[in-house]
């Protein structure tokens, strides 16, 4: 370990300050220091774990699942509604697609069908 005295100051670099350095024998100052750092990381690596296994005071585990799983089933039924109006459209509009179809193989007058639906723009690429 070292520690720093007081700053020596050299008549040659007025600007740079040298810290006298100071050892310590190897020994009791170094396994204090060993053991306080040893507590202080166990110390914390408890808290950290502590922390971590402890439910949140003031609410039970069941009441969080009730609520949990309703707020599920709510999302399950919106989700059910949104699927059934998808299908219910898809549905309609292949109905829409049918009804030209069975009009074309039915005997009818080619005029009428240009009539009902707009022409169809074509699209050329040279």
């Amino acid at each position: 370990m070292t520690r720093s005295g007081p700053p020596v100051v050299t008549p040659s670099s007025n600007l740079k300050e040298k810290k006298r350095k100071v050892f310590h024998e190897h020994g009791k100052d170094s396994l204090e220091l060993a053991v306080s750092i040893g507590k202080a990381q166990e110390n914390k690596a408890l808290l950290k774990a502590e922390k971590h296994h402890q439910p949140q005071a003031g609410q039970p585990r069941s009441e969080r699942t009730l609520r949990k799983s309703g707020t599920n089933k709510k999302l399950e039924e919106v989700k059910a509604t949104i699927a059934s109006q998808r299908a219910r459209l898809k549905r309609e509009k292949a109905k829409t697609r049918k009804r030209p179809v069975c009009a074309v193989h039915q005997k009818s007058d080619p005029s009428s069908n240009a009539q009902d639906h707009a022409p169809r723009k074509r699209v050329t690429f040279t």
